[in-house]
């Protein structure tokens, strides 16, 4: 489990070392909003590709050999951003690096759900959780302020850095494979099934991590335009908060997931993401102080945690031991195809100003997220599906 905690850890960290740098790197080099927000879609489209893939990658190499090759796809190209330049050579770096991304996400929260003692596994998803919001509350601030203060260069070493620890946290992992399907489970969860179990955590994730791409790759152009080309320190502490939100929101989310079962706290986490977005927009209308914008920061953050948990239990408890890799797949799917959409179509949003971009992203967080709850919580699991003892994989 710690193994598989700071593999996470530094699979996000390079993620969110970069995540807001290379768009403003690109705006600050003269390139287009669009182009901006297009690295991150790209990013995050390769991410979902490979994560339908890694299911199966994990069958045939088991999650250390995934992690292992995901970690250098990840890190180890990150340093040619400091000496390749162009909107292409860009784009096709973040196509390599999200390649790694999706089999990183996808093997590292099936592997923690392998490894989650029994009645547990809210608290074992959590720990995911505090892996992303330590990396997002550290890495997210520190490669803004990075890029300021040593350039570009020193920001893609580091995330190279992180791909090649990362390679020797994976040595420590334990070698395990993702349990074989017994034949009831195969004949009672068909592709359609599946998909219906699923699609009411996919889409409740997908209406909060849109707004976090929004965030992630706009709030520091926001602010720069507010405070005329300055704005990317306040803009990193604002995420590094955020990312401190996520990890609160997570812990709770995952205490009262095991005490009361997955869902509890959906609607106050879609709540308070609302209000985060709408408090930003707010702040961008009025001109305000950029340090005020850290408020809704961190209420976006809490709440963006609280439903990511909720989330994330809820798909594992729909799906038998044996489709773990599915339900990691379809959430971690969720989530960067929400970030990646929220760079790519909020990008043509900005045109219409930042009040527009974070007042629409609000607004999709209650028109998607509320009805998507609603549905899930009419859709139930044909059988119960326990996840038996894992004492003996442990011990393994």
């Amino acid at each position: 489990m710690l193994a598989a905690f700071v593999l996470v850890l530094l699979a996000f960290g390079g993620f969110s070392l970069l995540l807001p740098v290379v768009p403003l790197a690109v705006v600050r080099g003269g390139g287009s909003e669009f182009v901006a927000g297009a690295t991150t879609g790209v990013f995050m489209t390769v991410t979902v590709l490979f994560q339908l893939l890694t299911p199966k990658l994990n069958t045939l190499i088991g999650y250390r050999g995934t992690l292992a090759v995901g970690s250098s796809l990840l890190g180890l190209p990150s340093g040619l951003l400091a000496l390749l330049d162009g909107p292409f050579a860009v784009l096709a770096i973040s196509g390599v690096r999200g390649a790694g991304f999706g089999m990183m996400t996808v093997a590292g929260s099936a592997l923690v759900a392998e490894l989650a003692p029994p009645g547990m596994l809210g608290r074992a998803t959590s720990l995911v959780g505090l892996a992303v919001g330590i990396s997002e509350a550290l890495f997210l601030p520190a490669g803004l302020w990075v890029l300021d203060v040593f350039g570009l260069p020193t920001v893609a070493w580091g995330a190279t850095a992180f791909g090649a620890v990362g390679l020797l946290a994976a040595v420590r992992l334990p070698k395990v494979y993702p349990a074989p399907a017994e034949p009831a489970e195969t004949s009672a969860l068909d592709t359609r099934r599946v998909f219906v179990l699923l699609a009411g955590p996919f889409l409740v994730m997908l209406a909060v991590s849109l707004p976090y791409g929004a965030a992630a790759s706009f709030l520091s152009p926001a602010l720069d335009s507010i405070v005329h080309g300055s704005g990317a320190v306040v803009a990193g502490v604002g995420l590094g908060l955020l990312g401190v939100g996520v990890i609160v929101g997570r812990t709770f989310a995952g205490l009262v997931s095991d005490r009361r079962g997955p869902g509890a706290l959906v609607f106050p986490g879609l709540g308070a993401a609302a209000l985060g977005m709408v408090g930003i927009s707010a702040l961008v209308a009025t001109g305000s102080d950029p340090w005020w914008f850290l408020v809704p920061t961190i209420v976006f953050g809490l709440g963006f945690g609280a439903v990511q948990n909720d989330a994330l239990v809820a798909s594992f408890e729909r799906m038998p031991r044996s489709r773990l890799g599915t339900a990691s797949a379809s959430w971690n799917i969720s989530f960067d195809t929400g970030t990646g959409l929220g760079s790519i179509v909020m990008g043509g949003l900005a045109g219409f100003g930042y009040v527009v971009l974070f007042a629409v992203a609000a607004g999709i967080v209650l028109v998607v997220g509320g009805p998507a709850t609603v549905a899930a919580r009419r859709t139930r699991p044909a059988r119960e599906i326990p996840l038996p003892d894992t004492g003996d994989k442990v011990d393994e």
